[in-house]
């Protein structure tokens, strides 16, 4: 999750009944959109099948709650990680929830760096990763140029750099999309406006719960909605020697594997999709 600018609004249920104010964005945001253990596997994969080694250090932009570098790190012993992100109650909550309570060697294994990403805060690293599509919030070009370039910098000779990006025809025009949540509410995403000329997106996320309450904007989106051979030849651009475009792998009956994606050149379009960019330095 990234800094977003939010203003959620809490509305009472039925008879004055609220569990939408007991709630807590940040948990029912990674109870509806996360499976970091699920992606740091997935990060880890990849790069071993590309590098024949196994990815020790690991840097997430846009961390959030950091909770994808706290998989990382618990998800093989002596493996390291740096959180950068600007919102600093948001990284906050991610220490105080997502970090210390797995003790003080995770602790000690996961930095969070309060920074602008294209500035190349931290250390370098094997394994680079801006997921949830957290770099759209960079409108101009020549900003996610820059992001790349300093991203391209803070990995090793060997490094590898990772972003998701989705689309389809249905990530192009004003939806609403509801998903119940086996936690007991149900997750709204409102894609209210797209601009076909710019590519400009308005998003958000919404809460609902069976009292009847909610919570409207629980976290707001002003992204531009790039593509990917955009982001492909920027990253190439930035300096990286190879970009692949990656596809989930299906199984004989076509039906998604969820977890193995691999390269490819084209693909039939569809009504949304979401995959990974992989780049080698």
């Amino acid at each position: 999750m990234t800094s977003k600018a939010s203003s959620p609004r809490v509305l009472p249920g039925r008879r004055g009944s609220n569990r939408a104010a007991k709630a807590d964005r940040h948990e029912l945001y990674e109870l509806s959109v996360q499976a970091p253990e699920s992606d740091a596997a997935t990060l880890a994969r990849l790069f071993k099948r590309l590098r024949k080694r196994d990815a020790m250090s690991m840097r997430e932009d846009f961390c959030g709650t950091a909770a994808l570098s706290s998989a990382w790190v618990r998800s093989k012993e002596g493996r390291t990680a740096v959180g950068i992100d600007l919102d600093q109650p948001t990284m906050d909550w991610g220490l105080a929830h997502r970090i210390e309570p797995h003790g003080p060697d995770v602790a000690r294994r996961l930095e969070l760096i309060r920074a602008n990403v294209l500035d190349g805060a931290g250390p370098k690293v094997d394994l680079a990763a801006g997921l949830n599509f957290s770099y759209c919030i960079l409108h101009e070009r020549r900003d996610l140029l820059a992001y790349f370039k300093a991203a391209r910098r803070k990995l090793v000779d060997d490094g590898v750099f990772m972003l998701d990006v989705f689309g389809g025809w249905e990530s192009m025009q004003p939806q609403t999309n509801v998903r119940k949540v086996p936690d007991g509410f149900t997750y709204r995403w409102e894609q209210r406006s797209f601009d076909p000329l710019t590519h400009h997106i308005v998003c958000s996320i919404c809460f609902d719960f069976r009292d009847g309450s909610s919570i409207e904007d629980a976290f707001h989106y002003d992204w531009r909605l790039w593509t990917s051979p955009e982001l492909r030849d920027v990253l190439l651009e930035a300096g990286f020697s190879e970009v692949h475009l990656m596809w989930e792998r299906t199984n004989a009956k076509g039906e998604g594997t969820g977890a193995f994606y691999e390269p490819k050149k084209d693909v039939e379009n569809q009504d949304s999709w979401w995959t990974y960019i992989v780049a080698e330095r």
